[in-house]
């Protein structure tokens, strides 16, 4: 049974404010909000259900694909139909492809995914459903659901988990060293932006709240686990009618429990990354890329900055994305680079709590950063053209989850295991064609084109911060733009 409701005007802006920024309103000029349609499900289960089979999924054919260890497992996020994805693919670093895999039980959008184990991947939460727009209203058919997957390498298939205590979207899933995981923050069903946690139990197969709540209510954050065994929550919005923050919390798995960090954020971020990185002079350092900031207008950002555990400092890089990204996916490789994939690269304008203008679009992109040279090079070339990344991706994501498929620690031959695993898919191996290596001495050849479109990226960038005040770090902090890279490697 489904009821249509008209909700004003909180859930109005908790929607299309969300939504907005999860890319599944893609525009390319202005809208004006007036009514937003939603049609209400009496169970989770029930949405979940709906949602997963009218979602835009790509299925295959026979059995799926089955990942080998080192691949990036992607699953859900909005497709570019305004829809929810049940769909999952994963990345294989060696020959820089993607290939398609199980779908999950339910489709979801703003979901989060952790790694349980050597061969399993935590699936949770997320808004499943659609969007429309018709006669300049914002129509929703879903909502955000608290079920959670586990997907299981060895078969390339989804199961049920647990229930969490509060439905989520946006939120953040955090793999402990006691093989727990934290989920912090994000919004519920209701459209409240939280500032509580939970941790999933594996062994216990079930969610138990922390003891206490952020500093910040924080939705479309970053949660990231530091060598010392603590998490760095950084930035988010704190409201969904457009403002950001720069602040950051630790959270302390001994006393399960939030602490203020000493120092924000250079700049005010929401839907952006933050990867730790494992190698080269940056080891043990945390990667922040991307995403949208400011009041009533998430700007988009494509800079970087680099937050050292050490002085519990956070660093702005003179390097920046070959195309900004939020709501993107940010994964540690194995050679120590980290892969940007997918996202929204526009920027939107919110007014009063609603929505009055957006533009950009989900990319199907991806680039990666490399520690040693502070440099990000696109998977697939860089186009001249249109100065951005060229496709790489099957299908166009944001607000999806990627995961780096673990390595079983082993003597029995992983480089069999591994062949065994891809024989299925040695055609596609093949797919490395002389016009794409073609492509890709071409795309080196233009590195002026690209070293021109950086600078005006900087000079974008400078322009649009004189426009717009951000909270923590000096002037004179900023004014040192050229030698940030330097003192990055250098700390």
């Amino acid at each position: 049974m489904q009821a249509s409701l008209d909700f004003r005007p909180g859930w109005a802006r908790t929607a299309v404010a969300s939504l907005a920024l999860l890319g599944v309103v893609a525009l390319g000029g202005c809208i004006n909000g007036q009514s937003i349609a939603i049609s209400a499900h009496d169970s989770s289960a029930a949405a979940d259900n709906s949602a997963a089979s009218a979602a835009d999924s790509i299925t295959t054919s026979g059995v799926p694909a089955i990942p080998a260890a080192g691949d990036v497992l992607i699953a859900g996020g909005a497709s570019a139909s305004n829809r929810s994805l049940a769909s999952a693919e994963f990345f294989d670093p060696s020959n820089g492809q993607f290939f398609l895999t199980g779908n999950a039980g339910a489709s979801r959008a703003g979901a989060i995914a952790a790694p349980l184990a050597a061969s399993k991947v935590l699936l949770g939460g997320g808004f499943s459903g659609g969007a429309t727009i018709r006669q300049f209203s914002l129509n929703l058919d879903g909502k955000v659901i608290g079920s959670a997957e586990i997907f299981d390498r060895a078969t390339g298939a989804f199961s049920p988990a647990a229930t969490m205590a509060t439905p989520r979207m946006a939120f953040t899933a955090t793999p402990l060293n006691n093989g727990k995981v934290l989920v912090a923050g994000g919004f519920d069903n209701a459209g409240n932006v939280l500032d509580s946690a939970e941790v999933y139990d594996p062994d216990e197969h079930k969610f138990i709240a922390v003891g206490n709540p952020m500093s910040d209510h924080r939705v479309f954050h970053t949660a990231t686990l530091l060598l010392s065994g603590k998490v760095l929550v950084t930035g988010g919005a704190t409201n969904l009618s457009g403002d950001t923050t720069n602040s950051a919390d630790l959270y302390d798995p001994a006393s399960n429990s939030f602490s203020v960090a000493m120092s924000p954020m250079d700049h005010q971020r929401a839907a952006h990354s933050a990867t730790l990185l494992a190698t080269g002079p940056l080891a043990g350092k945390v990667l922040i890329t991307g995403g949208g900031g400011g009041s009533s207008v998430f700007f988009k950002d494509s800079s970087a900055e680099i937050y050292d555990p050490a002085s519990q400092q956070f660093l702005l890089l003179a390097t920046f994305l070959n195309e900004a990204r939020a709501l993107q996916t940010a994964t540690l490789l194995d050679d120590g680079k980290v892969l940007l994939a997918g996202g929204f690269n526009g920027s939107v304008a919110i007014s009063g709590g609603i929505l009055s203008g957006a533009s950009g679009s989900i990319s199907n992109s991806a680039e990666t950063f490399d520690p040693n040279t502070l440099e990000f090079s696109c998977v697939g070339g860089f186009s001249d053209e249109s100065l951005r990344c060229n496709q790489s991706m099957s299908v166009a994501r944001a607000g999806h989850t990627a995961t780096w498929i673990q390595r079983r620690v082993s003597a029995l031959q992983p480089v069999d295991e591994r062949r065994a695993c891809r024989a299925h898919r040695d055609v596609a191996f093949e797919r490395t064609t002389a016009a794409s290596r073609a492509d890709h001495r071409r795309n080196r050849s233009g590195r002026s084109q690209r070293s021109r479109h950086r600078a005006q990226q900087r000079r974008n960038f400078q322009s649009s911060r004189r426009r717009h005040v951000h909270r923590g770090g000096s002037d004179d902090h900023r004014a040192r733009i050229p030698d940030r890279n330097a003192a990055a490697l250098a700390t």
